[in-house]
This record gives structure tokens, sequence and C-alpha cells, in this order.
């Protein structure tokens, strides 16, 4: 049993009293104790203040287009406008200009029925519309549709019998036997077409012609008895052009 007393006494006046006594000794410090754990969360405290405003933020996506808005009042009425032709002053105007073109028009067919009586008075041949003339020249397929198209027309090339018959007139006057035709199956062998590219409506084929004998036969050329025979566009043949 430990006793304690604010009067100072002597171990020995204590004995005296106590069966037992422990006389304390200097206390020593202990070592630092471990950091607690958390304790439970608070209660919520009250609302803040409003902070400042912070600053402005990149600027977001265009939004959806919104509904059309109410129609606006009627603006007021702007300047009158300059005083426009008439309708009759534009109707005589083109009138005229179709007066104009008319009269070149009969003068180009006025000049056309002359070339065509100088073309007949120098040996051609008029069939309808057409006229076949020739420069008495032989050249290759090629040099012929270069010579009949630089003087306004094309190759020869009959689209019916009088038509045949005219070319075949030409030969004789010439004392010539064969002649070029306007005519080929340059692009696709055995499909004979005019130089525009239409297929032939009226052959007058020799018998066993077209032959392409030797594979190399891809140009027309018409006899002297009307007949046509398939040859080598490289071959020199009479120009005969139909304007």
């Amino acid at each position: 049993m430990l006793v304690s007393s604010t009067d100072t006494a002597t171990c020995e006046e204590i004995t005296n009293t106590c069966a037992v006594i422990s006389c304390p000794t200097p206390a020593i410090n202990g070592l630092p104790g471990r950091d607690g754990r958390d304790g439970k969360e608070g209660p919520r405290g009250e609302k803040g203040e409003i902070g400042l405003p912070g600053s402005r933020g990149t600027q977001g996506p265009p939004g959806k287009l919104g509904p059309i808005g109410p129609k606006g009042e009627r603006g007021p009425p702007g300047e009158r406008g300059l005083d426009g032709r008439s309708g009759i002053q534009d109707l005589d105007i083109l009138k005229g200009q179709i007066r104009a073109l008319d009269g070149q028009f009969r003068d180009i067919q006025a000049t056309f029925s002359k070339l065509k009586k100088i073309l007949l008075f120098h040996g051609g041949k008029r069939v309808g519309e057409k006229v076949f003339v020739t420069n008495g020249l032989e050249e290759t397929f090629d040099i012929s549709q270069i010579t009949c198209t630089e003087a306004g027309g094309l190759l020869a090339a009959p689209r019916n019998e009088a038509e045949n018959a005219a070319i075949q007139d030409i030969l004789g006057l010439k004392d010539a036997r064969k002649a070029f035709l306007g005519i080929s199956d340059q692009h696709v062998e055995g499909i004979f077409k005019y130089l525009n590219g239409e297929k032939i409506m009226y052959s007058n084929w020799n018998l066993g012609e077209p032959n392409n004998s030797k594979d190399n036969e891809d140009c027309v050329e018409i006899l002297d008895n009307g007949r046509w025979n398939d040859i080598p566009c490289t071959m020199p043949r009479l120009v005969i052009c139909e304007f």
C-alpha cells in the first residue's frame, strides 16, 4: 500500500506506522505513442459565400438551329427603276435580225448554186442535191479524204443506185478504171461504214467481195462497171468528191 502526505517525514518514521512502505523512484519517459486513427466524418458545415468569378473558358460548338422567328414588318418601297423597253420594240428588233439572217442565207444559197454549176461545167455529175466531181488525180485513201475536205466536200460515197451510176460515169469521162469511195472497215473488220461512222445502207459489191485478201483490205474502190471491191488503203485511186 502506498501512502502520500503533504507533511515531510523520513522513511524511518513512516516505517513505524505502516507495515510496508515503498519509496517511489524517479519516473522515466516512455516511447512516443503511435498516431491515432482518423475519427468519423463530422457534420457538414454551413454553405459558404459565392467565390469570385473564374476566367472565361473557350467557346463551345454552336447549338442547334432555333425555330424561325415571326415574319417582320414590310419595309418601305424602294426607288422606282428605269423605264424598260416595250415588248413591241423587242419584237421589231427580232424581226429585223431574222430578215438580215434570211438575206444572208439566200446569198449563201445563190453562191452554192453557182459553184454547183461550175462543177457541172467541168465534168461533174449531179444527183438530187449532190454534185460529184473529180480533180483528175490519183491519191491514197487518206490523201483523197484530205483533198475533198479541204475543198469543202467529202470523199464520194453513193447511198443509192443513182449516185453510184453518177460516180461510174465520171470514171468513164476520165478514162479511169477505179476510184476510192468514202467507205471503209478500218475500225471494225467486216463492218463497212461511211466516213461519219454510219453503217452503209446501200452496197454494190463485186462477186466474192469483200474478201479482205491477205487481211489487208480495209478500203473500198468502185470499178468502171459500177461494182465495188475492197483493197488496201495505200493503193492510189482516182479522187472523186461529193458536194
